[in-house]
């Protein structure tokens, strides 16, 4: 299934059980959970406890944009052209440095 018919069954399966008229620090507390699932499966390498909690917080995120009156799209669309063009560093361990954020004084 696609993104496109997946999204509204997400949204009608929260509609159905109330959870789109929730108090948005509910669903926010929510993700805070499902990231801490996610940490302890990726700590404990379950890759089947991973693929879930990573789906679990992405389908919160989706949950509390609604509730927030943020359109999901347009934020990581925004997202992607606030770093489409970022330039710096990456260290040997993965980590990006913005060019803004480089110290220039080494």
């Amino acid at each position: 299934m696609g993104y496109e018919e997946l999204i509204p069954k997400i949204y009608d399966w929260a509609k159905e059980r109330g959870i789109d008229q929730a108090d948005p620090r509910v669903e926010f507390m929510k993700m805070a959970e499902e990231l801490g699932e996610l940490s302890g499966a990726f700590n404990k390498e379950q890759r089947d406890k991973l693929i879930d909690s990573i789906g679990d917080l992405q389908i919160a995120l989706l949950i509390f944009c609604r509730l927030v009156g943020v359109d999901h799209q347009a934020a990581l669309n925004a997202a992607y052209q606030e770093i489409a063009k970022r330039t710096g560093k990456t260290t040997a361990d993965g980590v990006f440095i913005k060019t803004s954020d480089l110290d220039t004084t080494e």
